[in-house]
């Protein structure tokens, strides 16, 4: 099977190479229709704790007597293998859906939205905006939640202490300051840690610091302001280039290090810093799990002048393929999922947060008493409901061309981080692709 140039444009914008088109093209030739052509919910996601994912399937079914066909993927060939199943007809009828995504596969005809279905609009309600907003594509709603996090700044509480430091730095200026100070007192050569290597979530922090200064890097229309009108974003990425390369408190291992790396050195006590989502804290402040159990805390990301604060927010969440032939039942699945249950509880939201600290969309569950109980044991509930209310998504994720800009602007955070590119440069690249890709999907 051959595709013209404005399928695999398309193609790309949905998170998948060029190199990748071949494999997709024989994905495409199988010719077999959707779903799991058995009368069940064909049910498709990343390989998280799949184990769990199966236990909470198999209750559903059991208390709806509706079957589910699951299948766990691998998380790094997650968007690529779901494309090739819905070019080639083979898709599943339920599906996680990154908010990264959601524009693209929405273009692509992959999902359908789900407005006027049952429950729909009390979910909405019920959850944080910049969840609901992150699920919306062009005026229509296309998910129910799974999960939700903001990043923050994780820093080790003890060595902090022991530097002279009683509380965390409120701004990048002095978040340096007690980094150089750390380094100076010979606790560690590097105290600041982040995962910048190519990975589904390596963008957050660099959306974390530009929002906690109140930054942007693109307009309600989706036009690059990072080189004209926002300073924020450069500003950010001089500060980084600085502590990469003249103060040296960020670890230059950064460029290569993915998020479980970084995750067992903060975990080892090699690092006093790093930015990361909220849920994080659990493994770190396990005892079980961490040499650094007891020490580690959140903050809000230090910000340019340590005022102003902000955060980014991802949203992870349950969607429902265009062409299902089991919509009823998948929608069933979708709101035991996402939504709520006969007691107008999130069940397994909060089944998710009790068992790994997923964080949850539900404003109401940051009262849960259960909750709230088990935040207490590896994090500050306070801050925690506070990342929550001032947490915003990326507000270009409505392109579908984002997945693309987002592997352009790794190559130019790496070069910032290695001194290869000087920020004024970084960001009129930056601004020199959005209008790239913009022409190209247009």
């Amino acid at each position: 099977m051959e595709l013209n140039r404005r399928q695999v444009l398309k193609l790309a914008g949905l998170g998948v190479t060029a190199t990748a088109v071949p494999g997709v093209l024989a994905a495409c030739s199988n010719g077999s229709g959707g779903g799991a052509g058995d009368g069940s919910v064909k049910f498709e996601g990343w390989d998280y704790e799949a184990t769990l994912v199966q236990q909470n399937l198999d209750n559903f079914t059991k208390t709806s007597n509706v079957k589910v066909n699951y299948t766990p993927i691998t998380s790094a060939q997650y968007v690529q293998k779901v494309v090739a199943e819905f070019t080639g007809g083979g898709g599943p009828d339920a599906l996680y859906v990154y908010d990264d995504s959601l524009a693209a596969w929405v273009e692509g005809e992959y999902l359908q939205p789900i407005d006027g279905l049952p429950g729909v609009d009390d979910v909405y309600a019920a959850i944080f905006p910049g969840n609901a907003e992150a699920m919306t594509y062009q005026g229509k709603r296309y998910g129910l939640p799974y999960y939700t996090d903001s990043n923050c700044l994780i820093y080790n509480a003890d060595i902090l202490a022991k530097a002279g430091f009683s509380k965390p730095p409120a701004s990048l200026e002095e978040l340096e300051a007690q980094a150089v100070k750390i380094k100076s007192m010979g606790l560690l050569e590097y105290p600041i840690g982040l995962p910048a290597q190519l990975s589904d979530t390596w963008w957050a922090w660099v959306w974390g610091l530009v929002y906690s200064s109140g930054g942007d890097m693109f307009d309600d229309q989706q036009a690059p302001i990072m080189n004209t009108t926002d300073t924020v974003t450069k500003d950010v990425l001089t500060w980084l280039q600085n502590a990469a390369n003249k103060s040296k408190v960020l670890d230059p291992a950064s460029l290569q290090l993915l998020p479980v790396p970084v995750d067992n050195a903060m975990k080892a006590n090699r690092y006093a810093f790093t930015i990361g989502a909220r849920y994080a804290l659990r493994d770190y402040n396990d005892p079980q799990k961490s040499k650094a159990a007891g020490k580690m805390k959140m903050a809000l990301v230090p910000s340019l002048d340590g005022k102003v604060h902000g955060t980014i927010s991802n949203t992870r969440m349950y969607g429902l393929a265009k062409d299902t032939e089991v919509k009823d039942d998948a929608f069933k699945l979708l709101t035991y999922l996402g939504g709520f249950d006969a007691s107008k509880q999130p069940y397994t939201a909060k089944f998710w947060f009790q068992q790994r600290g997923l964080g949850f969309a539900y404003k109401e569950l940051a009262k849960d008493p259960e909750i709230v109980a088990a935040l207490k044991k590896f994090a500050d509930p306070a801050i925690y409901a506070q990342l929550a209310e001032i947490a915003r998504p990326r507000n270009v994720l409505g392109v579908a061309w984002y997945t693309e800009f987002e592997t352009e602007m790794h190559k130019v955070v790496q070069g910032v981080l290695s001194n290869q590119t000087q920020p004024s440069a970084a960001v009129a690249s930056l601004a020199q692709t959005a209008g790239t890709l913009k022409k190209k999907y247009s």
